[in-house]
């Protein structure tokens, strides 16, 4: 709040100067609505003055109040995203290019040739996973925090589906491929689901909602872990070796249905259950509302009072730690204060970087 201040210091005093020189110009000019044209100025400054004050101090309550914990978490999943997105693009999409047929360059091709091997490790599956599950459960705390989570899962899901059609038309010119019930549009439906049962049950129940939500949630995920155990296709030492069975299909232990479109009703029903896969960012649906009704739980038990647990630590007298850590991190945490936006417009910024130099170092000329 200091720089903020300092900067509104700095705007009182440049518009100050310039009322100066204004009512010094209006007089010399010997204008007769002078004092019309200058109180109508003074009060536009004022207005100016009062908006950036009153977006400051908004601004400073969220960060101070802010969960700083929630944030890192979600922060380094978010960070973690974007860094396999990019090999993803190295390896996936444009392989071609960097692998020396078009393009080459050294350097391309050693990222293009780790990119392969990162993409098909085993640990890179398992991460992916714990990634994924790391967010439902966030999404799930988040509604302790949110003041409205129906509009929040309208947004997602909303999002999920305009990805879903611009996958679509990728998928039929050729580009991409198909991406049927993704993480957006996962993530969202879970959220309808848990919104719907929160209107219907949580100022009927009161204090016993947290306690709704973790009987939910042991109901989705136990039903799941018998249901996911029983169609494994690995043999019983490997059930328990891959132990992100208990979260999402393992693209080698389920069946890929290539193509949604002529499905039978059941192949579909088997995708959303999640026994069965479609598209390159599919996430079933059973155990991620099972882990989202768990993240509501520990939001309503353990951020009952919605603040940091690093409020336990706190001293008397001194700033607070959870405002301390955020004021010290805030440039890492942008990733878990935006998280939507920099899932939504990543990709489209490393295609546009990776086609423009990629045409740079082909000799393509781009007009620079």
């Amino acid at each position: 709040m200091e720089r903020k201040e300092a900067k509104l210091a700095q705007k009182r005093l440049y518009h100050a100067s310039y009322l100066k020189a204004y009512e010094d110009q209006l007089q010399k000019e010997g204008d007769v609505e002078a004092n019309l044209l200058l109180e109508d100025k003074r009060e536009k400054f004022q207005k100016q003055e009062e908006k950036y004050l009153k977006k400051a101090q908004k601004q400073d309550y969220r960060n101070k109040n802010r969960v700083w914990e929630i944030d890192l978490i979600r922060a380094i999943v978010i960070f973690a995203m974007l860094i396999e997105h990019l090999f993803f693009d190295f390896a996936e999409m444009f392989p071609l290019i960097f692998s020396s047929a078009y393009l080459d360059v050294p350097f391309f091709k050693t990222m293009y040739d780790f990119s392969c091997a990162y993409w098909a490790h085993p640990a890179r599956i398992a991460l992916r996973f714990v990634g994924l599950l790391c967010l439902a459960i966030l999404i799930g705390i988040n509604t302790r925090f949110s003041k409205n989570n129906f509009k929040r899962a309208l947004l997602l899901f909303g999002f999920g589906l305009l990805m879903s059609g611009v996958f679509a038309l990728g998928s039929a010119l050729g580009f991409t491929g198909h991406a049927y019930m993704n993480i957006l549009v996962t993530y969202g439906l879970c959220l309808l689901i848990y919104s719907g049962l929160e209107a219907l049950f949580k100022k009927r129940s009161g204090k016993y909602w947290a306690w709704i939500c973790l009987g939910i949630a042991v109901v989705l995920l136990v039903s799941w872990g018998f249901i996911r155990y029983a169609n494994l296709r690995e043999n019983v030492a490997d059930k328990y070796n891959n132990f992100w069975f208990i979260y999402n299909g393992y693209a080698g232990s389920i069946p890929n249905v290539y193509d949604i479109k002529n499905a039978s009703f059941g192949d579909v029903m088997k995708v959303i259950v999640g026994l069965s896969y479609s598209g390159d960012d599919w996430l079933c649906f059973v155990p991620t509302l099972g882990y989202l009704f768990l993240g509501a739980f520990i939001g309503h038990t353990v951020y009952k009072d919605g603040k940091s647990l690093l409020h336990y630590f706190d001293k008397e007298g001194e700033m607070t730690l959870n405002e301390k850590f955020n004021r010290s991190t805030k440039g890492f945490l942008l990733f878990g204060h935006h998280t939507l936006w920099f899932y939504l417009l990543h990709q489209v910024v490393y295609i546009v970087l990776m086609l423009f130099i990629a045409g740079l170092c082909m000799g393509i000329p781009l007009g620079v």
